[in-house]
């Protein structure tokens, strides 16, 4: 495994505590890169008053608690959106209480076995949710899997950084264990993706091949069935290329 490759996301976190201990986690089990998608109340001047941002203070809060990971939150990739936090990513998994349809469903340790091997062929993302809310349907699309800690189902949601630690923990564990060969060599990554949905909703849209009322539905679905493709960087830039010749012949 290449820790190096391995990034966490926290999708608008709520809690300064959380930050520095999701760090401190990071820290404990050989992992470094953090990004955040910021949340509104990131915005604007600290929310007690003081000096600085409101960014500013959460992080100054986070280090507190992150103590000697400080160096962690110091490299924090701070992104207005999850596909900016995402770009790069060959390969992404969200972390979810719920079931999500066509969906492959990993549990800890499975999740640990995927980023141990996809990392040595390039950068993957484990996307954590909103304190109160975890990950949308729509934030959930840009994954191509979820995964779900067991729990008692009497009280299945779990604190932000205790999530984190157990994730972080089977990574760990699986970085020693004997693993089958990586994902194909220069997987497809994330914002090459993200350019083909865009022009293919585009122009399925111009084509009225999708219903107007609900045009992620049919997208979903053939989403799931390239995430499941698995494609190189170079195939995944033949279908936009072709998406794009589509579109020339459409407009002429």
């Amino acid at each position: 495994m290449d820790p190096a490759n391995v990034l966490v996301v926290l999708h608008r976190p709520q809690s300064a505590d959380n930050l520095g201990a999701v760090a401190r986690v990071l820290k404990n089990f050989g992992l470094s890169r953090l990004a955040v998608v910021a949340p509104p109340s990131w915005a604007g001047p600290p929310r007690g008053g003081g000096p600085g941002t409101a960014r500013e203070d959460i992080l100054r809060r986070a280090r507190r608690l992150a103590r000697k990971a400080s160096d962690v939150l110091d490299r924090i990739d701070v992104q207005g959106d999850l596909r900016g936090a995402l770009r790069g990513a060959t390969w992404t998994c969200g972390t979810s209480s719920r079931d999500v349809e066509g969906r492959p469903r990993l549990d800890p340790a499975a999740l640990g076995r995927e980023v141990a091997r996809r990392s040595d062929a390039g950068p993957v993302a484990i996307v954590f949710g909103q304190e109160r809310r975890g990950l949308s349907d729509a934030e959930l699309d840009l994954c191509q899997a979820v995964c779900a800690i067991p729990t008692a189902p009497a009280y299945d949601s779990m604190n932000l950084a205790q999530a984190a630690a157990v994730i972080a923990w089977e990574v760990a564990a699986a970085a020693g264990a004997r693993l089958e060969p990586a994902a194909p060599a220069d997987p497809a990554r994330h914002e090459t993706l993200e350019a083909l949905w865009d022009r293919v909703r585009t122009l399925l849209g111009h084509a009225g091949y999708l219903n107007p009322q609900n045009p992620e539905h049919i997208l979903a679905e053939l989403r799931r069935l390239l995430a499941r493709a698995e494609p190189t960087q170079r195939e995944a830039e033949l279908c936009v290329a072709a998406v794009r010749a589509l579109e020339r012949a459409v407009r002429s």
